[in-house]
């Protein structure tokens, strides 16, 4: 027999003690329902614990059976606590299932979980973690149309993959401290942001950060996770006012990483606050004319068209013309040959060029 079947058994009502009591003093069931004005059917109710001893009932409790009112409440509360800690580990074990899907160990690394195995313990931090009361309304915002989640994973293959990194990027933005959002000074921002993605100092994730805030976009550098093949996500979140940025370093690679911020920040620059974007992941239907107007976005922040015009000239490049370049548009080296790769003026294989990149990991 389970503990939780044993805890069952021993359980006790208030009305147990009711029916010893009558039963000690030679009263039966009809009497005791005569003399507390209340129906048998009542009573019989009150004996098997369907029906709840109130402060009302404690008193008339008091003068029929001579046993103070405090007595009677008490033995409730005890049946309602023992009565909750059986149904919370009830709907515990439910969710043993639901949890095991989730990327725990993740989780537990980043500290966002507790590190144990005790799996009560990781069913009540999954569910604070997601802000749901159940696994089915996690399914509800996640996998089904919600007000919280206006996008359906239910088609794609690993959905609480994807929903933990969306979760970690909003509670990683939970107390950021944000300018109100504007399109103007998001505009005027853009040099500054070009300028870093050329640079990149030791700090450069604190600036874009910062700079981001500036223009009041919150966002978000969120490590690769496992079976969630995201490259990265826009969204307004917290009723629609808060415009949410979140990148990952899936490929480690500044091309990639540079040419996903431009991409999201052109979503939240053109389009409006009902959609939710999310790149990479192939079964999830997308608004075409959207992604495209996102990608001509990055494009153009990415690198200027006369540096693109100018690559078209090369049939080959070199180290020294690649840096020539750089100093020249202030585009950072890497961006320059992985550009020139997807041209095919470079070979991807070509190991002369590896100094020049900088690896992005978070």
């Amino acid at each position: 027999m389970s503990t939780l079947e044993i805890k069952k058994q021993l359980l006790t009502y208030p009305g147990d003690t009711i029916e010893e009591t009558i039963d000690a003093i030679g009263m039966s069931k009809a009497e005791l329902a005569e003399r507390l004005g209340r129906t048998p059917k009542f009573i019989n109710d009150l004996l098997k614990g369907d029906a709840h001893i109130t402060q009302e009932l404690a008193i008339k409790l008091q003068y029929v059976l001579n046993v103070p009112a405090e007595g009677w409440l008490a033995l409730e509360r005890k049946y309602q606590d023992d009565l909750l800690a059986i149904k919370k580990e009830e709907f515990k074990q439910s969710c043993y299932d639901w949890i095991k899907k989730f990327p725990l160990s993740l989780l537990k690394k980043r500290g966002v979980i507790p590190s144990t195995n005790d799996k009560n313990v990781l069913v009540d931090s999954l569910l604070s973690f997601f802000r749901v009361a159940t696994p089915d309304e996690w399914s509800q915002i996640y996998e089904h149309e919600s007000l919280a989640f206006k996008i359906e994973l239910r088609h794609a293959t690993q959905p609480e993959a994807i929903s933990t990194w969306l979760r970690l990027g909003e509670l990683d933005v939970e107390d950021i401290q944000l300018s109100a959002f504007d399109k103007k000074v998001l505009r005027n921002c853009i040099p500054a942001i070009q300028e870093l993605s050329y640079t990149m100092p030791e700090d450069w994730t604190k600036q874009l950060k910062s700079i981001c805030a500036s223009f009041g976009v919150a966002l978000s550098l969120c490590q690769i996770m496992p079976k969630a093949p995201i490259y990265g996500a826009a969204r307004w979140i917290q009723s629609k006012t808060v415009p949410l940025i979140q990148v990952t370093d899936r490929r480690k690679n500044i091309n990639s990483f540079w040419f996903a911020f431009y991409h999201e920040l052109g979503h939240i620059y053109l389009h409006g606050k009902k959609d939710i974007f999310l790149e990479g992941i192939a079964e999830i239907e997308c608004d075409q004319e959207k992604e495209d107007e996102a990608d001509n976005f990055a494009r153009k922040l990415l690198m200027p068209n006369q540096l693109r015009k100018e690559l078209d000239t090369y049939f080959s490049l070199t180290v020294p013309d690649v840096q020539n370049l750089s100093r020249r548009y202030r585009v950072n080296p890497g961006i320059i040959v992985e550009q020139a790769k997807r041209q095919k003026i470079v070979a991807y294989n070509n190991p002369q060029f590896k100094r020049l990149m900088t690896k992005i990991e978070f």
